[in-house]
Formats: C-alpha cells, sequence, structure tokens
C-alpha cells in the first residue's frame, strides 16, 4: 500500500511540475514597485464573467485577477497553497484543504468552507454549464467548521490538484451569488483585484484590492484590459505606447518586435490549430468523413503561411516529444494525401463530395489564413466550403451552442497532465462535447481510468489508448503546434512565460507580481 501511495504522490508532483515545452528564462532580480497602471490589450473579446465557465483566453487572465483558488502554481511551474493554506491526502480518493485565516471577499464578508462547498456545487450542478463538471462529477464535498473542506472523490484521480488550481475552479461568495448578481457583469473574489467597470467585448478596468491576502500584492494599482480583436492594431498599439502588454502577439510580427529594444519578446509552446468537426451531425458523424478531412489537410503549408516559422505541423495527437507520454507510433498517424482523402468519402457514400461551412474567427489572421488554406485543400478533394467570417462573441455563441459544421478553433493546452483529453472530449465537458452531443462511450472508459491510475507505467498505457481511439474517431483535426507570445515593454518587469499546460495560465499567474519602472 505505501508503494502504491508513494508512486500516486509522485504523480500528482510530476503532473503539476510537467510543462511540453521551453520555458521563458526569469528576469534579472530587481526590487517590485508598488503602483502604476498596466494597460493590457487582448484579442479575444470577453463576453463573459462567470468565473465558472471558459470562454477565452483573456478571460483566463481576468478571472485570474478577480477571484482565487484553493491551490494555484506558481511561475516556477510548481503547484502551491492560494486560498488553502495547507492540503493532506489521507488515501487516493480523499482530499482535505484547510483554508487559510481572515479570507475575505472584495465586499468584505469572510471566506468560509461553506463558500468552497457551494462553488463546488455550483460547478457540478448541470444546470450551471461548468466547463470543469466531468471533473466532479461524483465528487462529494463537505465541511468541518468555518476552515476544512474534504472531497472524497468515487475512485483516485490524479489530475484532481491540476484542476482546482485552474480558474474555472475559482471560488465564490455564496451568500451574495443568493442575492441574485449577473454573475455575467459583476464580480465579488478573493482576488489581487476588484472590478471597477466592465463593458462587455470592449474593456474592463481593474483596481488594486487591498484586502488581498498576499501581503504586499499586487504591487498594480489598476489594470485595463483594451480587448482589441485587429492583429494589426493591437501591434500598432503597442508600438506607439498606446497599451503597455499585448497577448497573442501576430506570429508575422514575433521576429519584428524581437528587433525591437524598446519591446520584449516571451514565447512558448503550449498550444495547437485544429479543425473542430460537428461529430454528431450528418454527414461528419461519420468517423470516415472526419479521417478524409485529417488526410486532405496540408499542415505544412498551414503552418508556413499562418505561423511564419513559428509553428510545425501535427500529424498525431497533441503530445509533445519531450512529454513522458508521447507514443511514437501515433506521431505520424496522418499525412497530406488528398487521394486517400476522396477513398474514404467514396468508402462513407460521398463520391461526389458535398457542401459544407467553415466558421472563423475573423480577429487573428493564424485564423483566416488556416481557413483559406483549408477550403483550398477541401476543393481539392471534391468539397465545397464557405467561409464563415464571426466576432468572437458569436464563435463562442456558436461553441456553445454546437451550431456550426465545422471551426477552426485554437487551443491551449488545458493541463500539465494528459487528464487535458477529458477536458477536451469528456462527454459531460462543455468545451467541446457536450454542446453537440459528442460521447463514445470507449473513449469515456479510458478517459476515467486514466484520471484513477495510480502508477505513471499504466496511465502511459491507458492514455495511450486514448489517443489512438481518438485518432480512429477523428473528432477534431490536429493541424499544428504555434508558440504562444506576449509582447511588453521593457518597463513591465516580473513577467515570465510558461509552456505546456500553463502557457494560458503565465498571464494570470504573473498578474499579482507585475509592476512598471
Amino acid at each position: 500500500m505505501k508503494k502504491k501511495m508513494k508512486s500516486w504522490f509522485l504523480i500528482v508532483l510530476l503532473s503539476a511540475a510537467l510543462i511540453l515545452g521551453p520555458v521563458a528564462l526569469a528576469a534579472l532580480a530587481e526590487t517590485p514597485k508598488v503602483g502604476g497602471k498596466l494597460r493590457y490589450g487582448t484579442v479575444t473579446e470577453v463576453s463573459s464573467l462567470d468565473p465558472h465557465i471558459y470562454v477565452g483566453s483573456a478571460w483566463k487572465v481576468l478571472i485570474e485577477g478577480l477571484y482565487g483558488q484553493l491551490v494555484g502554481f506558481n511561475q516556477n511551474a510548481e503547484l502551491v497553497p492560494e486560498l488553502a493554506a495547507s492540503w493532506e491526502i489521507p488515501n487516493a480518493k480523499t482530499y482535505i484543504f484547510k483554508l487559510r485565516s481572515g479570507l475575505e471577499f472584495q465586499n468584505g464578508e469572510p471566506l468560509t468552507a461553506a463558500d468552497v462547498k457551494y462553488s463546488l456545487e455550483r460547478i457540478k450542478d448541470p444546470d450551471t454549464g461548468a466547463t470543469l463538471r466531468p471533473n466532479l462529477e461524483g465528487v462529494t464535498i463537505t465541511t468541518s467548521g468555518d476552515d476544512t473542506i474534504r472531497i472524497e472523490l468515487p475512485q483516485p484521480d490524479a489530475t484532481l490538484l491540476n484542476v482546482l488550481a485552474l480558474p474555472e475552479a475559482s471560488i465564490v461568495s455564496k451568500s451574495w451569488m443568493e442575492t441574485g448578481p449577473n454573475i455575467k457583469v459583476q464580480a465579488n473574489g478573493t482576488g489581487p483585484f476588484k472590478l471597477d467597470r466592465y463593458e462587455p467585448g470592449v474593456k474592463a478596468i481593474l483596481f488594486r484590492n487591498p484586502g488581498y491576502f498576499k501581503k504586499g500584492q499586487p504591487y498594480l494599482d489598476e489594470v485595463e484590459f483594451r480587448m482589441i480583436k485587429n492583429d494589426d492594431a493591437r501591434v500598432n498599439a503597442l508600438r506607439t505606447k498606446a497599451v503597455d502588454m499585448i497577448d497573442f502577439v501576430p506570429w508575422k510580427d514575433i521576429d519584428a518586435l524581437n528587433r525591437d529594444s524598446d519591446i520584449i519578446v516571451e514565447s512558448a509552446g503550449g498550444a495547437f490549430m485544429n479543425l473542430w468537426l460537428n461529430a454528431t451531425k450528418k454527414p461528419f458523424d461519420d468517423p470516415r468523413v472526419r479521417r478524409a478531412f485529417a488526410f486532405a489537410i496540408d499542415r505544412e503549408a498551414i503552418s508556413k503561411a499562418a505561423f511564419f516559422g513559428h509553428g510545425s505541423p501535427l500529424y498525431g495527437p497533441p503530445t509533445t516529444s519531450d512529454s513522458p507520454y508521447y507514443n511514437r507510433d501515433l506521431a505520424n498517424s496522418f499525412g497530406y494525401d488528398p487521394q486517400k482523402a476522396k477513398a474514404l468519402l467514396k468508402e462513407a457514400g460521398y463520391p461526389n463530395g458535398f457542401d459544407l461551412e467553415i466558421s472563423v474567427y475573423q480577429g487573428m489572421t493564424i485564423y483566416t489564413t488556416t481557413a483559406q488554406i483549408v477550403q483550398a485543400n477541401l476543393k481539392k478533394i471534391g468539397l465545397k466550403a464557405s467561409l464563415k467570417l464571426l466576432e468572437w462573441a458569436s464563435v463562442v455563441e456558436k461553441k456553445n451552442s454546437g451550431d456550426y459544421d465545422i471551426m477552426v478553433y485554437g487551443v491551449s493546452v488545458k493541463l500539465p497532465d494528459p487528464g487535458a483529453y477529458s477536458y477536451y472530449f469528456g462527454a459531460e465537458s462543455t468545451y467541446w462535447a457536450k454542446p453537440i452531443g459528442f460521447r463514445d462511450d470507449r473513449l469515456e472508459e479510458l478517459l476515467i481510468q486514466g484520471r484513477a491510475a495510480t502508477e505513471i507505467s499504466a496511465r502511459k498505457q491507458i492514455y495511450h489508448q486514448v489517443e489512438k481511439r481518438l485518432i480512429d474517431l477523428s473528432p477534431w483535426v490536429f493541424i499544428n503546434w504555434r508558440e504562444t507570445a506576449q509582447a511588453f515593454h521593457k518597463k513591465v518587469k516580473g513577467y515570465k512565460q510558461l509552456g505546456g499546460g500553463l502557457a494560458e495560465l503565465s498571464p494570470g499567474i504573473a498578474l499579482p507580481i507585475l509592476w512598471m519602472e
């Protein structure tokens, strides 16, 4: 039993520390200055502030600024206490968290174990539509006094601490929620900042939270999020100093900005481009049709045209070659083979092709360029594809309603663990599967087994089966890896771009310790 528990603890630590890609070098140690305002230009038009429903990368940064979680990650990719002062794991199915003393929500109310229980129960509630609901399915939450939370799992889950560290697992105030606020436009958390003003899809202004539990933080007095969807406009705003920092540096501009002596670009791997197919809608409900798409796409052409040397083709599952879970046997599952794609369409009963619509975000050139190449690729195998250019809010709406044929969608690796596959493909996950009603019983079984396994070697075998099943089903067409880059003026201090499963979390992790020179 001791040997199994030791191995299981090793899995938790490995999962927390695993970074799938290069990690940016730490800045030289300097004494932070308190005060100042950061103007942050983001590509994502954040349409909601509900902390339990994912709506984009900039949303994660905002939620990290406004809310807190039981645990979190630091800039060394270590799992660390946050609202929980400590935790213990008496057995593989039980987690006990002890809250810090003196925690307060931004409205002055104390945070207690009852708020944690309420928050996790809200995530579990099907009516919420929470992104992490599948991860907490079957979990029992009990409290003891005001500071102790006990989480009992139906089976071991090596990913639980990683999941609880996500912004999607934020803790909300039970009493505040019972007053009926519009949580999509209002906020009351325990994060380093308070919400001053929010215009959905336009801007958000955050002020320093003087009651933040980390002494001396945040360093900034104010953060202004400006939602600038146009790539060129976002870069020009940085160059003209209208903003201090931008996310999603356009790939065509990374090299030029790197040559600017006043600007720093930090980049790392940790995201991949895809075609999402509506796998429950004809003709995309046939795996042969979906696999035809996988063979029809010229990934090399997309990597060159859309990513300017900052992306690489992805011919198999989205697991990097430096991961202990990497399966070399699946790395070249697909290639550019229009004839094979045509044969699969003919076998599926579509020798003359069909018409379809590609939904694509129009605010980033990597999306539109990818869509145009996909459109040309599909034409070569007899498919007539039209492009539907959308604002980000409309992309989110279509994604959440399942109202599309296929969609170009970029995905940041969600966890530093292969348990992220549950986030993407679990039947109850509102991220992709649930809105279209996708469920594969064999895949579900494997995903549960993977989270429950307590031996690393056993997990490898299970997740290799998960990836083989995904290749066979091809619900998504994996196109290419891409770098994620943030750019900022040299006066912005304290930022570090992490890679892999923490790439998307990096700005939120840094937010409390960013400062202006």
